[in-house]
């Protein structure tokens, strides 16, 4: 029970069982962020590539948008037009972080507990 020492109180027991998990803790928080950190690593390329991809669909959608003005333009003049798709877009965005939020809050509730009374 002692490491090459003489008998060891309870006291100094306590104290390094103390330091043995607070140093096993440490060791499995460097060992999580270097999983993590090596994840990243190998995953750059793909992480540029989406960055790319989401540039690219970001421009798609200024230029939809920017024909849809155009087309509504001769109808109701540049600056409704602009006013109507802006509107439009808005509430889409609006509906989507609504959805988001709904589906945020359904996986952070913890679960509840089936539990059955003592006496019922």
């Amino acid at each position: 029970m002692t490491r090459g020492g003489p008998a060891l109180g309870v006291p100094a027991l306590l104290r390094q069982l103390f330091d043995d998990v607070r140093d096993v803790a440490r060791a499995e928080v460097r060992l999580v962020k270097a999983r993590i950190f090596d994840l990243v690593r190998k995953s750059r390329a793909a992480i540029g590539l989406l960055m790319g991809a989401l540039l690219a669909v970001q421009g798609a959608v200024t230029a939809l948008m920017v024909g849809l003005v155009l087309q509504l333009a001769p109808l109701v003049g540049a600056a409704l037009a602009g006013a109507i798709v802006m509107l439009v877009v808005l509430l889409l965005a609006g509906m989507l972080v609504w959805a988001a939020t709904r589906l945020f809050a359904k996986t952070a509730s913890p679960p509840v507990a089936n539990t059955v009374e003592a006496g019922t």
